[in-house]
């Protein structure tokens, strides 16, 4: 079994082309396009059909990819043991974040691990809660910075308590108030991101019965800000996400006050590369310190 040829047949479902898992890879794409041939032609089905513009596991293939994230995670952990028997730091992290926490938390728990572990490379990639609960489940991610989310399988170390305030335009009749009823947002209009499953916004607004007009749905917390400046409607935002922001809004706390439990998740310690335990404990030490 040539693992090379399942790290590209990876790639490409995760790129959904093969034109980008091979740039993604440094690999032509009439390699990738070989390598694929050789692997279909060794385990006797298809893998990917066109869609679109790009391509889609087949079913057979989708069945696979759980196995195929574990046999390249165990890869990986292996190489990794191997290199440090040798005295030698290498290999990959995967990082999954939200785009709050990639902005104000992972540059600075780089910064600090890369300066003591030089030869350990990074990929970094955001998503929703619902996306980081199934790439964490999946070994897509190795560790992802998360809010707690009930029945989820994976480990939880929790850091942080952020509050969500309620965010305002400037000019809203509620701006100049201390703290802001969440009664207030009943049939309010309001702009939130599109629901996903763990949405922390959405479950708030379901834990204490709250039906806001919802008028507005964007893509990130940032844009939904921005359509609070506008006065498009009112929002609530993580505490986090609006650190070190200021413009033509207000954050006020709520009454009674909201909070989402941050924290690292992953698969399970025993699964974790050396380098990947070495970082969870760098990351642990550099949040609560930043509390």
């Amino acid at each position: 079994m040539d693992i090379r040829r399942w790290k590209v047949m990876l790639a490409v479902s995760d790129a959904g082309s093969y034109t980008r898992a091979a740039e993604e890879l440094g690999l032509t794409q009439s390699a990738v396009t070989q390598m694929m041939k050789a692997l279909e032609k060794e385990i006797g089905f298809s893998l990917f059909v066109k869609s679109g513009r790009g391509m889609r596991p087949t079913p057979e293939a989708q069945s696979l990819l759980p196995s195929v994230r574990a046999l390249l995670s165990a890869d990986e952990v292996v190489r990794q043991e191997i290199a440090s028997l040798n005295g030698v730091q290498t290999g990959t992290i995967r990082i999954g974040t939200y785009l709050s926490c990639s902005i104000h938390w992972i540059p600075g728990i780089l910064k600090k691990f890369h300066a003591d572990h030089p030869g350990i490379h990074f990929h970094v990639i955001e998503g929703d809660e619902g996306e980081l609960a199934d790439w964490i489940q999946e070994r897509r991610v190795d560790i992802g910075f998360i809010s707690r989310q009930e029945g989820q399988r994976y480990q939880f170390l929790p850091v942080m308590e952020d509050e969500i305030y309620a965010v305002l335009p400037s000019d809203h009749p509620l701006a100049g108030q201390e703290t802001v009823p969440l009664t207030s947002f009943e049939g309010a209009p309001f702009v939130t991101t599109a629901y996903v499953p763990g949405s922390d916004v959405h479950r708030v607004l379901k834990e204490h019965n709250l039906s806001p007009d919802i008028r507005f749905i964007s893509i990130n917390e940032f844009s939904v800000l921005s359509m609070v400046e506008q006065g498009l409607g009112v929002s609530l935002l993580p505490g986090l996400l609006l650190r070190k922001l200021s413009g033509n809004f207000v954050r006020r706390s709520t009454s009674p006050r909201l909070y989402r439990q941050l924290g690292l998740a992953y698969a399970s310690q025993e699964e974790l590369s050396p380098a990947a335990r070495i970082f969870l404990e760098y990351a642990k030490d550099f949040l609560l310190d930043d509390e």
